[in-house]
């Protein structure tokens, strides 16, 4: 009997998923924290050092999305290589791909990775680390401070720093792809060092649970994080205090988190376009800028200055005075190569 069209369509699918599956590395226990792998949880750090292959392999949609960010962040380097040449300073990139390792206070290998290139400028060499992420989330991103904002981009910011630590540079740079123009950040290693030496006293107390055969405490007071993680349910049961999760299916709700997941980067810029105009038009009282007429008015402003002893007799505390909202949007974007193995 023929096969349909849409039968031909499946076959070619499934075997293209098959083609992939192939292709991917087998996941190996490894003694150290892979650079772009910074984790909340230390006890996820320690099973992901001793127990990558016990999680199930990546599906064939997943590895897609792999593949196609590889294959995205190489045109970029390729790019941004012929940019170079006609860029005010000249630029080219050097050290594709260079291996280094960050070790710990008693000596031992803590943190490995590979830098996706440096660049070669005025004299400086700093390191290039390369980004396709979802972008709807890179839209969002504006300066390098905003990935630690995020726990899919936390881990990426960690692992640029570790580069920078490793190397001796004192700024570098992330490309992150997007619908537009790519967006290069900087960023300055002194700015964020706290960061930095976080990322290597948690490597360090991973590793010695790692030789001791021994795990972390759970962590306590994230059940979102818990949640995110792939060892929760399989080998790690946290007691998560957090009351049962109210499950919502008003499929209006449902619309309007996904609009307003969309709007956030929108409203994130018009919100800084708006404080940086109404600054610089702070006074103006009757102005016009091009096709803008500009109305200002002083208004009386009064305020009250209590003696401290006085406000703290007067001041009380409501424990539900305020309720703080945080929605977060459980996609998550695709792991690093050496991730992947983990």
């Amino acid at each position: 009997m023929t096969a349909t069209p849409a039968e031909l369509a499946k076959g070619i699918e499934t075997a293209w998923g098959a083609h992939l599956a192939r292709s991917a590395r087998a996941a190996e226990p490894h003694p150290y924290a892979y650079a772009s792998a910074f984790r909340t949880c230390e006890r996820r750090m320690v099973y992901e050092m001793t127990t990558p292959q016990t999680l199930p392999p990546w599906p064939p949609e997943v590895l897609a999305r792999f593949r196609r960010g590889d294959d995205r962040e190489r045109d970029l380097l390729v790019d941004l290589q012929r940019i170079g040449r006609d860029s005010d300073p000249p630029f080219t990139l050097i050290g594709q791909q260079e291996r280094f390792k960050l070790k710990d206070r008693k000596g031992r290998v803590a943190i490995s990775g590979k830098v996706d290139a440096r660049i070669e400028i005025a004299g400086s060499r700093p390191p290039l680390e390369v980004k396709a992420w979802s972008p709807m989330m890179v839209d969002r991103i504006e300066t390098f401070a905003d990935l630690f904002e995020n726990p899919w981009t936390r881990s990426g910011a960690h692992q640029l720093l570790s580069y920078l630590w490793g190397a001796g540079e004192p700024f570098g740079f992330l490309l992150l792809d997007r619908s537009g123009l790519p967006r290069l950040l900087p960023v300055e290693l002194d700015q964020h060092v706290d960061h930095m030496e976080e990322f290597l006293a948690r490597a360090e107390r991973a590793i010695d649970h790692v030789e001791a055969s021994t795990l972390p405490d759970f962590l306590e007071g994230d059940a979102s994080e818990c949640k995110r993680c792939p060892w929760y349910g399989h080998a790690c049961n946290p007691p998560l205090a957090a009351a049962g999760a109210v499950i919502l299916t008003d499929p209006e709700l449902v619309r309007d988190l996904a609009r307003r997941d969309e709007l956030e980067a929108a409203a994130k810029e018009f919100d800084k376009l708006d404080r940086k105009v109404k600054g610089q038009l702070r006074g103006v009282e009757d102005g016009i800028a091009g096709p803008f007429v500009i109305t200002g008015r002083w208004q009386k402003k009064t305020t009250t200055e209590l003696p401290a002893d006085l406000k703290k007799k007067y001041t009380t505390t409501d424990p539900k005075g305020s309720f703080r909202l945080e929605i977060v949007r459980l996609d998550s974007p695709p792991a690093d190569p050496e991730e992947r193995t983990a």
